[in-house]
């Protein structure tokens, strides 16, 4: 049934579903209408902010009937930042809603019904980030509005670790205090040991900043390093990494070790030889699993990425693993008698390339670390007919938003 609509034109639906972004189903006659931050069962009014041949997009203009899972979102500048999209649902349902996502996209992409879909791993929803980045404009430093480059000034971020808010209190406090200091960008990093990054960008005078952030371990301005050591230190499982700037680290610790747990796992007891792992970042992955293998060879295209692991090797005298700098897709044909893969994509998942050389080099076991289970499930579909999808894991490494990531175990078939 088709029924006319327009644009700014209000509503009255029912939702159904969220989608895999989080927002809400309607539907309007035979339109689907995404409702912003609306819930299954809620009844509201809504305004068609965008209309399409097929969909619409809509925002809230009053609730009519609650979901009894939408709360207060603990965050008070939640309506405005885009950093989080699902703080409005309490934090047993987002795991659900999760759980549901990848187990739907899995099993719509692959068509396998046989898949072991475990629970989701999660702890603390609110204060785990590690890393954030704030961005300044006209004296103003905070964090973008939604889907601009509007800076939103804030006194603290709800998802970001409390050392981190403390640095930005300090930082926004000097540049308020300072009418000649201009700051583009400010990235901030912590570790589990208690040390402390702040990467600026801008025109910052005088040294007067550096005193008054006091304990930071390490300062860079403008790309030089001003104070500290070059890097700063984690620890994982007893093995300790150097994090610089730009290098790739999860952003929540101790989801991390649930991630990284599984991986090690996979790989205990297997009389595994030889492991290739690719994106390997700053070898993380690579030297945990290296005490229960023979040999693993870490592929990584950024440079900084395989200094910091060559020098994380060294330090943590790991003697059985080698890191090839390189694009994977250009590399991986040099490979030959791999028992295991570990590949750790970017968001737009394996290339076909890539696909086809791994299924050449048939490993009996691939390990596969995703942050979005829909070029996931892509890729399966391309593994499933060569392996068994044989457990997948959902992780919730980013509360409050609608991202998930997946720790999927293949093996290949007999």
């Amino acid at each position: 049934m088709s029924v006319e609509t327009k644009e700014n034109q209000e509503l009255i639906v029912t939702i159904f579903k969220q989608d895999h972004f989080g927002q809400g189903i309607a539907k309007i006659g035979d339109m689907f209408v995404f409702v912003e931050r609306g819930l299954p069962d809620e009844t509201c009014k809504i305004q068609i902010v965008k209309k399409k041949k097929k969909y619409a997009n809509a925002k809230i203009v009053d609730i009519l009937t609650f979901s009894p899972y939408r709360v207060e979102a603990k965050c008070p500048y939640y309506d405005r930042c885009g950093g989080c999209q699902i703080m409005h649902e309490a934090y047993f349902q987002q795991l659900r809603f999760k759980e549901q996502k990848v187990q739907e996209l899995l099993e719509k992409f692959t068509k396998l019904e046989d898949v072991s879909f475990f629970p989701i791993l999660a702890q603390e929803p609110f204060s785990y980030r590690n890393k954030v980045t704030f961005h300044g404009d006209h004296g103003k430093l905070g964090i973008y509005q939604e889907k601009t480059n509007q800076v939103i000034e804030v006194d603290a971020c709800a998802i970001a670790d409390f050392k981190i808010n403390q640095i930005y209190q300090k930082v926004r406090f000097f540049l308020q205090t300072h009418p000649k200091t201009t700051i583009h960008n400010l990235m901030i990093r912590t570790t589990s040991l208690g040390e402390s990054m702040i990467a600026l960008e801008g025109t910052i005078p005088g040294k007067d900043l550096l005193s008054d952030l006091g304990e930071v371990t390490t300062v860079y301005m403008n790309q030089q390093l001003v104070k500290g050591k070059k890097s700063i230190t984690e620890v994982i499982f007893g093995m300790k990494f150097e994090i610089y700037p730009t290098s790739f680290f999860q952003v929540n610790y101790s989801m991390m070790l649930e991630l990284y747990q599984l991986v090690i796992d996979f790989h205990k007891d297997k009389d595994i030889q030889t492991v290739l792992d690719l994106y390997c970042g700053t070898g993380t992955i690579g030297m945990l699993v290296s005490s229960y293998v023979e040999k693993v060879i870490g592929v990584e295209y950024e440079k900084a990425s395989i200094v910091s692991a060559n020098q994380c090797k060294q330090r943590n005298q790991v003697d059985n693993i080698e890191f090839i700098q390189g694009k994977v897709e250009t590399v991986i044909d040099q490979f030959s008698n791999v028992d295991a893969i570990i590949v750790d994509p970017p968001r737009s998942g394996l290339d076909s390339y890539t696909i086809n050389h791994i299924l050449m080099l048939a490993p009996r076991m691939i390990t596969y670390i995703s942050c979005d289970p829909v070029t996931l499930a892509r890729d399966l579909n391309f593994l499933k007919e060569t392996y068994h999808i044989v457990e997948v894991h959902p992780i919730d490494m980013f509360p409050n938003t609608y991202h998930v990531e997946c720790v999927c175990l293949l093996i290949k078939k007999d």
